[in-house]
């Protein structure tokens, strides 16, 4: 470890010396652009990829952020593997990260303010689980233009080097994600760490909010009460609960390859839509289904917008979303959808699409 530790230094200073270069100040925030940030990580990838230990242990890194004219920033970081299923299961060939930055090394550069990120990895090195991870990053986006309550995200196109030199280097696309402690205090809250017992603890329109969402995407792979894929933050002022999700690489909307629905619930698809909000008349989410409908243009201009995915990649996305609109803009689908959380309902769950 020491001499590892020592070789990564070194790293660090021929970096510098020859990229003629720290960067000078950069006056804008990791989350503030989206345009793909283009960087380098050198550590020891093999321990990385074979940690499936229950508590991953950081391990020294070394972090380059590529910026123009051949100008570098460079970090000493600390980095490990983090997840369960895309770490533990044999489905990936490279896991989820977590990079802990030293605070006072980042002055001046994109990640000031930063310490602990997490970084959403290609699963596998093709082209198909590219673009399942440029999928993912399109619904963050998405929820971002519903509530500033939620976490925001940064495109990264990453080469991730051994420094043992055991394999050879991978180049991949992913995301950055926001810290939590980072939103709790961008909205004024802080992390409730204390168990639920029922969804409705938290605020009425950020559970509706929610939950619509999901069932526009197709994802049913999250619950707020056991806080599965969900992070419930505490406003600091009233005390009030607000829900905020994240992995959405089960949504319908993306149908990867490996996404599977669960078996507590009647779908046998994950591009079937099942809602799993609270007991509510349609006529009570009226106000939840106006939001939506005011962001339908801006989610489909992100869309459209976007270059990075192909064309009939967007075009199936927003055929998926069509049919959502369509629901939610049929009294009879509508009702059909969402009053079954409050009765039993004979209505056939695979027709919803």
């Amino acid at each position: 470890m020491k001499n590892q530790f020592i070789a990564i230094k070194a790293i660090i200073t021929l970096v510098i010396i020859y990229s003629n270069v720290i960067s000078f100040a950069q006056n804008y925030s990791l989350f503030d652009s989206d345009d793909p940030l283009e960087i380098t990580l050198v550590a020891d990838v093999l321990s990385l990829i074979e940690d499936k230990s229950k508590e991953p242990k950081y391990a020294h890194g070394l972090l380059i952020h590529h910026l123009k004219d051949n100008k570098i920033d460079a970090f000493d970081i600390k980095v490990k593997a983090r997840g369960n299923t895309r770490r533990l299961t044999d489905l990936c060939d490279f896991p989820p990260l977590k990079l802990n930055f030293k605070k006072n090394s980042l002055r001046n550069t994109v990640f000031e303010g930063q310490d602990k990120l997490k970084f959403v990895s290609q699963c596998q090195q093709n082209v198909e689980y590219k673009n399942y991870v440029l999928e993912e990053y399109l619904l963050y986006k998405t929820y971002n233009i519903f509530t500033e309550k939620s976490y925001k995200v940064r495109l990264v196109n990453i080469t991730i080097k051994d420094i043992k030199l055991r394999i050879p280097s991978i180049e991949m696309t992913g995301f950055l994600i926001e810290d939590d402690k980072s939103l709790a205090k961008r909205i004024g809250s802080k992390s409730f760490e204390e168990i639920i017992y029922s969804q409705d603890t938290c605020t009425e329109t950020s559970v509706d909010r929610l939950a619509m969402f999901q069932f526009m995407i197709g994802n049913t792979d999250w619950y707020i009460n056991t806080k599965h894929n969900t992070d419930i933050f505490k406003n600091k002022e009233d005390g009030s609960l607000i829900p905020v999700p994240f992995d959405f690489d089960f949504a319908g909307v993306i149908n990867t390859n490996y996404a599977v629905p669960s078996n507590e619930i009647p779908i046998t698809k994950v591009k079937q839509r099942f809602f799993k909000g609270s007991c509510r008349d349609v006529e009570d989410l009226e106000t939840t289904i106006d939001l939506f409908n005011k962001n339908r243009q801006e989610i489909f201009s992100l869309y459209t917008a976007f270059k990075y995915l192909p064309k009939y990649i967007i075009k199936k996305s927003l055929k998926y979303y069509s049919k959502f609109y369509n629901i939610i803009n049929d009294t009879a689908l509508a009702d059909a959808s969402f009053n079954h959380m409050c009765k039993p309902s004979p209505f056939v769950w695979n027709k919803i699409y």
